[in-house]
């Protein structure tokens, strides 16, 4: 269950410290790995006698590969990756909301995408809302009630927004997520209390038992933030309120229930609004592309109502590599492969269908977690780290089970240090890589050819962890280091004349294949890191023809290419020094189809990659 030694990012053997070991199998349990699986995991095609998939008490009998979309079998496409956050609308209130995703949707229909891809939605923490990182949510398994459209639910259930004025919010250029928390709060108040004695929720709620246990953790959150605004989360509460099965939390509950109600309404009126968004993309292939982050934080709602299910004195983390030679430390404590056996995977399969609801795709953020996770002990955390293991199998196999159930189509985020031999047991499952141009390069730094790229992939220019095309271009991110205090002198040098070398060899390419001509690619590496506006437009719109010959099914659009920013969603590594996952585009929904940047780059997408056909 846990290794002793792993390569680094260079292929170098690293041998586990005695110290961390001891410190892991602690965490882990003495016994851990030693008990027998509880539950078998086997694919229909390796039964002798031949049974439908599903589930069977002991037994869990799965598919051989993944859905994917008919369409998408057939036809190279394209789509549009946005953090929802971000967009600007004339009608939103300070945050991007569903009702900017249900206009995103038909906008994006209407230009021929496939998909559109999203950051995790996952549920945040309103009584700290300035912890805003999709990445470290409350709960994996529920819904952001900061994206309801309020105007929306005031137009359908009747309540008035008189007396609420959000056009500062909206005018701001960074998201205010207090100020954002505390209206949608009040203004949601006034629908909650219409609705209250009708409670159409109350199927919602019945259907689900997990949604009351968050719904509690959000009301005792309410009442001790309000006594303390230090406290943010359930290890600072009470003890007697830490066991969220203990008597305290009912008494609680109890006398608190009109709370725990509200918290319920606000899931119910949440999946309401992103069922709508599903709608309006569904003429599209692929849809809503949602996104699985890989883990809740330490002191989330998810830990507190079902703790065993955790290691909690491990944190999960990377090894070194070339983006962060320190490695990095996460603060997620992962799921316990013992228990998850032992439970039959419950826990992995509530989370699945979860994120499957009202999508047609699933990234699975940091899919080598399916076979092993590189884990930190708490009580060491200056002492590097080990891989964890998983029953590989027994997770692909059962993705694949829901993936088909569901009709949702799975992206793997492989990016980092990947084991051996592991995209190729994920291709045959039909579980989509990830292919970012930067870095899909030769050994000689050349990049390399469309045709190359593999078919079963998602080609995108960057990520959210990533410079924009913009940014990358023009040092952007060499300068946020050198601002952070980073690197400086003979580092940033460096890197300055990598971003150089590797603006030529784009250059070379984009020419190669015929996205752009001699003549513009002159112009455009006289001018170095700092291009004209049509250069940088012209270079975008034939990185993206570029990455549209290629032979993956799928092509991202990233928003922030699409309308030529070079502001950085999230610096990894920091936390207060930059905006992290608060800033906004700077060009509203409502313009997007007449910006010519973004317009230019769908002529580009959709001359490569024409839509034929509708959903599969």
């Amino acid at each position: 269950m846990i290794e002793d030694r792993y390569a680094d990012a260079f292929g170098n053997p690293v041998a586990v410290s005695p110290e961390t070991m001891a410190a892991m199998r602690a965490a882990l349990g003495e016994d851990a790995g030693e008990t027998a699986p509880a539950v078998r995991v086997v694919r229909a095609d390796q039964l002798e006698e031949p049974m439908e998939i599903g589930y069977y008490g002991d037994l869990i009998v799965v598919p051989e590969r993944a859905y994917v979309p008919e369409a998408l079998e057939r036809d190279l496409a394209w789509g549009i990756a946005v953090q929802l956050y971000a967009l600007r609308s004339q009608r939103n209130d300070g945050i991007g909301d569903f009702g900017d995703l249900r206009r995103l949707a038909a906008l994006a229909n209407r230009a021929g995408a496939a998909a559109i891809a999203l950051n995790p939605l996952h549920q945040s923490n309103l009584s700290n809302p300035a912890a805003a990182s999709p990445y470290a949510p409350l709960s994996r398994r529920y819904l952001s009630a900061l994206y309801i459209d309020v105007h929306a639910a005031a137009e359908e259930f009747g309540f008035s927004l008189e007396g609420f004025d959000t056009g500062p919010l909206r005018d701001e250029p960074l998201v205010d997520y207090p100020a954002v928390a505390a209206y949608k709060l009040d203004a949601l108040e006034r629908g909650f209390a219409r609705l209250r004695d009708a409670r159409p929720w109350k199927a919602f709620v019945d259907a689900d038992a997990a949604l009351r246990d968050v719904a509690r953790y959000e009301a005792i959150m309410e009442v001790l933030s309000a006594l303390d605004p230090e406290i943010y989360g359930w290890p600072q509460w009470p003890s007697e309120l830490q066991d969220a099965r203990g008597a305290a939390v009912e008494r609680f509950a109890a006398q608190h229930a009109d709370r725990v109600e509200f918290y319920c309404f606000l899931q119910w009126l949440a999946d309401r609004q992103l069922a709508r968004a599903a709608r309006a993309a569904r003429p599209m292939p692929i849809g809503l592309y949602r996104d699985l982050a890989v883990g809740v934080d330490l002191a989330s709602a998810d830990v507190w109502s079902d703790p065993g299910v955790y290691a909690l004195g491990l944190a999960i983390g990377a090894p070194p590599d070339p983006l962060n030679a320190a490695g990095q430390n996460w603060g997620l404590p992962p799921m316990h492969p013992r228990v998850l056996r032992e439970r039959r995977y419950a826990p992995f399969i509530a989370l699945l269908r979860a994120n499957m609801r009202h999508a047609g795709a699933l990234r699975i953020d940091h899919v080598m977690g399916l076979r092993r996770l590189f884990c930190i002990p708490r009580a060491l955390p200056q002492g590097g780290g080990a891989y964890v293991d998983y029953d590989f199998d027994a997770m692909l196999g059962i993705l694949a089970l829901e993936s088909v159930r569901n009709r949702c189509m799975v992206v793997g985020e492989d990016l980092g240090t990947v084991p051996p031999g592991f995209r190729e047991q994920l291709a045959p499952a039909r579980v989509f890589s990830c292919r970012v141009l930067l870095f899909e390069r030769e050994w000689d730094g050349r990049f390399r050819a469309p045709e190359e790229y593999p078919a079963g992939a998602v080609a995108s220019t960057g990520t959210h962890d990533l410079p924009t095309l913009a940014g990358y271009w023009s040092e952007a991110d060499v300068a946020t280091r050198e601002r952070l205090g980073w690197e400086s002198g003979e580092a940033a040098a460096f890197d300055r004349a990598e971003h150089a070398a590797t603006r030529e060899r784009l250059l070379d390419a984009l020419v190669e294949r015929d996205c752009l001509s001699a003549e513009k690619a002159a112009a455009i590496r006289a001018s170095g890191a700092n291009p004209s506006v049509d250069q940088l437009t012209a270079l975008i719109v034939a990185a993206y023809r570029y990455l549209a010959r290629a032979r993956s099914r799928l092509v991202l659009l990233q928003l922030e290419d699409g309308i030529g920013s070079q502001a950085q969603v999230n610096v990894p590594g920091t936390v207060g020094e930059e905006p992290n996952w608060r800033r906004k585009l700077d060009v509203p929904i409502e313009a997007l189809p007449k910006h010519p940047v973004f317009a230019a780059v769908v002529r580009a997408l959709e001359d490569e990659r024409p839509r034929r056909g509708g959903a599969g």
